[in-house]
This record gives C-alpha cells, structure tokens and sequence, in this order.
C-alpha cells in the first residue's frame, strides 16, 4: 500500500516482546518509504529500542504511572498517523482501544483463540488470526502481508549497541573474571501477572554452579531476583559467583554479549541473549517454546515432556498452573538436564 507513509507501533508490555518485533521494523522500513513512531511505556523497552535505525522516532510514556486522563490527552496530542501496528501479542483491550483513538486508518493487528471479543480486537480493522504453529517474531512478519508486504526472510532480533558500549562491557567482564569460561545466569522473570511461577528453583541453580568450579558464573537481576541471586551468592560451594545487579538494560546487554553461554527461565534477559547473539539455554515449563524460544541463536531448550505443559496463552489473565499440579512441569526439569544442554552447546 503506498500510500502509507507514517506509521504508529503500539507499545509492549515486556523486553522480549518488544525486541521480538525488530525484524518486522526492519522489513517495513526497507519496503516502504515511511516514517515509523515507535510508543514504549517502559523505560527498559524504550532502551531496547535506542539507535534502531529502522525506528525514525521513539517516544516514552508510561501509561501505567500517569493514569486514564493524562493518557487520553498524550494520545490525542500525537500527530496523525496512515496505520497503527499492534504487534504480537497484545491480547488486551487497553492496547486494542489505544489502536482505535490513534484515528488511524488502517489497524493491523492478530485475533485470538481465547477472549478475542471481551479484550475488544474487533476494534483492529485489519487482522490475521495468532497461529500457534509461528513464533512470535514470525507472528509479526506475517502482519506486514496484510498490506502487501512480501516478506522474504525471516531476519534476526537486534539491539544496536554502540563500539564504545560494547567495549566498556569487554574491559569490565575482563576486570571481573579471568576464566576461560563465563557463563551468565537468569535466575528470575517478569512478576508481571505471576509470571514469577516461570522460574526454576534457586536450589537447582546453586546445584548447577556447584558442578562447574572451572567456570565463572555471572548472575544477573534486580530487587525482582534479589532473593534467589543472594542465596546463591551467599551458598555457592567455589565461590565462582559474581553478581550483576540493578544496571541498565543497555549496559546488561553488553555484558550478556561477553558470556560464552547464558542459562535462563523464559525471560527478556533470554531474548536479550539471542539479540546479542549469545548462545542460550533456555528453561521453559508452562510456556511454549515454539512461541518464544531463542530466535536465530545457537540454543538448547530444557523442558519436561507432560502433557499438560505447555498451558500458557495470552491473555490478561494471571499464569496459573491449568493442571492444578503445582507447575510440576518445571519441578521435573532436573539439574542433570540442563547440565547436559549447557555441555552439549558449548561443545
């Protein structure tokens, strides 16, 4: 469609979210000849998208903090706009209504399998249905068809980094460890609708550590993961712990990049990993790797085979365990599998 030059991607909620529809940014700018806003309502997300040379603007502003009011008068503030994207997934009606008071002609967006009326997507003129065959990066690809665009490949996440950022990141990881190998650690996820159920036990972390007393292990986190990483801090047999905590995602980031492999619950730190091109052991229980797995990255996913798992969808709703068993699904995932998939990748 020509005559689409501006176009209004709609803010995500998570990091990985968001860096999984770069390549989707990619594809439209070198298509079309358009000038792309980008929303985030996170400053996290905000700086994942920093530098993206597909993304001609991109504007912050938190939602949450500044409630319904204000959030009405900074949407009808914004210039006008030919589409608004609402990129996968964004089951939710506040992203569904914030698609419809742009005033853009054209809403591109998915229909979902569950609660697709009451989260108001019919308010999106140009949809697709979610194919829960795709991962989500290909989910986003497949949007760019609804106006005519021919995707050709599939492309990789990315976070521009700076040459200088990425070798302030080298000089300190160098400073902080002289092993050969540096093996970085997410021991937490998102607490966002109790997506802290996601995480594999601390216990089971330590364990893992405790096998490897020729490697350096680099935990990373916030006051969200303090408990885990100071447990492990605190009991690792070796001492072959360091602590990476409350830095900026940027500065993360180029951390994550010197690690010879990162070993991670389903989190944004994951997808940070494969951004940067980090190989990933990624820890998955109630959500679907085939969704979310490490994209375009050397990777082995660790998962116990139920059949009730995976049981996650999208939704607003909080995670729960639809089997009532506890998340059996990650309590079954013994150390000794993923100290199979960490030898196996590095091999």
């Amino acid at each position: 469609m020509k005559n689409l030059k501006k176009f209004l991607i709609l803010p995500l909620y998570g990091i990985g979210d968001t860096l999984m529809t770069t390549p989707a940014i990619e594809v439209l700018k070198k298509s079309i000849d358009c000038r792309i806003v980008n929303l985030c309502m996170f400053k996290s997300t905000y700086e994942v998208l920093k530098n993206n040379p597909f993304i001609d603007e991109i504007i912050y502003f938190p939602f949450l903090e500044k409630g319904v009011l204000n959030s009405l008068k900074f949407i009808f503030s914004l210039e006008k706009f030919d589409c608004s994207i609402n990129f996968y997934p964004s089951n939710r009606r506040q992203y569904n209504i914030l698609s419809f008071l742009t005033g853009a002609k054209i809403r591109l967006g998915h229909r979902y399998f569950k609660r697709d009326l009451v989260e108001l997507n019919f308010l999106k003129n140009k949809t697709l249905k979610e194919d829960r065959d795709l991962h989500n990066v290909e989910e986003n690809l497949k949007l760019l068809e609804l106006i005519g665009i021919k995707v050709t490949e599939l492309g990789k996440m990315k976070i521009y980094l700076k040459e200088e950022e990425i070798e302030q990141g080298e000089k300190l990881v160098k400073s902080l460890s002289e092993k050969d190998i540096k093996v970085g650690i997410h021991t937490g996820t998102s607490s966002f609708k109790k997506h802290e159920k996601k995480r594999w036990a601390r216990e089971k972390f330590l364990e893992l550590i405790d096998s490897f007393p020729d490697f350096d292990f680099f935990l990373f986190g916030t006051e969200e993961e303090k408990d885990e990483n100071y447990f492990i801090l605190n009991n690792a047999k070796h001492k072959n712990v360091i602590l990476i905590e409350n830095e900026p995602i940027r500065k993360v980031a180029t951390l994550i990049k010197q690690m010879n492999v990162f070993i991670s619950n389903d989190s944004g730190l994951m997808h940070i990993s494969a951004a940067v091109g980090t190989p990933v052991v990624a820890i998955f229980g109630p959500t679907n790797p085939v969704w979310v797995r490490p994209w375009e990255v050397k990777h082995r996913i660790v998962k116990a085979d139920m059949p009730c798992s995976p049981c996650f969808y999208y939704s607003p709703e909080p995670l729960k365990c639809r089997a009532s068993l506890d998340f059996k699904c990650l309590k079954e995932i013994d150390v000794s599998m993923v100290k199979e998939a960490l030898i196996q990748i590095m091999i």
